[in-house]
């Protein structure tokens, strides 16, 4: 058996998997955030209950954060936890005494979805996630793809082309960057739009219910988001060119959401060339901690430089 952990900065998700990475129990807690400490405290406390369930004290733990993972050193850079800099993997070791693998949770979505998942089978694999944030991770037959920095798949942070700049609200980025795509295509993003170019001030699933439903201006909202998710996936095509995108995330539950970005990229991607397949996350919402639990179990944790 083997523990995978989401780690996020509203709560920590604790899954016990068997020897098949099948789900056995699963437990939610708020996460801590006072201080570094008090995290840690809510990731052994969670490390605890799993290890009861399964009735062992030593097993490995994989755990997917928010933010980036120092190759070496471990030190995590997340705007939106306490202790950034700080060794996530090495306090835990102390705490624990257990195997410890630390990984970005879209990549760990990622390699979920490229290992039994909707990618599965498929040599190349981008694990999109379209949520609070944007990111996404990479995967060259079934392996991740780290490079030097753990880069691979942060496409929400490379800025929106010009060609928008006259319909689209220019946004700082919580990165501190300017024009971030995050800042549109995200759920947060996409009720931005609603209130810019439909005045509708309601959250994205309702721009999407109501869209769904015919009505003009959210349908105008939900247009724009699409063109500008494909020309995103046009840089995807462009610099990755992956078999599949698997979509997760809120937004990848819009209703119809394959065939409406389907529809879109026949427009925007590069014509004549074959498009990726677009699919929705097999595993839903347990698919990152699905993927944090296969850093041990499928002996992915180290790292494939480049494609």
């Amino acid at each position: 058996m083997i523990v995978g952990i989401d780690l996020g900065g509203t709560k920590i998700e604790a899954c016990l998997f068997d020897d098949d990475l099948m789900p056995l129990v699963r437990r939610r807690i708020a996460t801590p955030i006072a201080s570094f400490d008090d995290m840690i405290d809510g990731l052994v406390d969670q490390y605890h209950w799993a290890c009861a369930q399964a009735g062992t004290q030593d097993l490995k733990l994989g755990i997917g954060v928010p933010g980036f993972v120092e190759k070496g050193t471990g030190r995590l850079l997340a705007t939106n936890l306490p202790g950034t800099d700080k060794s996530l993997p090495q306090v835990l070791e102390q705490r624990l005494n257990a195997a410890i693998a630390t990984e970005n949770d879209c990549k760990c979505f990622a390699l979920s979805e490229a290992n039994g998942g909707a990618g599965d089978g498929a040599e190349t694999v981008f694990g999109l996630i379209l949520g609070t944030g944007c990111g996404g991770g990479v995967c060259l037959n079934g392996r991740l793809v780290r490079g030097l920095a753990g880069l691979p798949g942060e496409i929400g942070h490379l800025g929106i082309p010009v060609s928008f700049a006259e319909r689209l609200p220019v946004l700082i980025c919580k990165c501190g960057r300017v024009g971030c795509y995050e800042t549109l295509v995200s759920g947060p993003g996409l009720r931005i739009l609603g209130q810019s170019i439909a005045g509708l001030d309601i959250p994205a699933e309702e721009i999407a219910a109501r869209a769904a439903a015919g009505e003009p201006r959210p349908a105008a909202a939900l247009a724009l988001w699409s063109e500008l998710v494909c020309e995103l996936l046009l840089t995807i095509q462009a610099s990755i060119d992956p078999d599949q995108i698997v979509l997760g995330g809120g937004l990848s539950k819009i209703p119809d959401i394959t065939s409406i970005l389907d529809s879109q990229m026949q427009k925007t991607l590069m014509q004549g060339l074959p498009l990726p397949q677009l699919s929705v996350a097999r595993f839903g919402d347990a698919s990152g901690v699905r993927g944090a639990a296969m850093l041990h179990a499928l002996n992915l944790t180290s790292a494939t430089r480049k494609i």
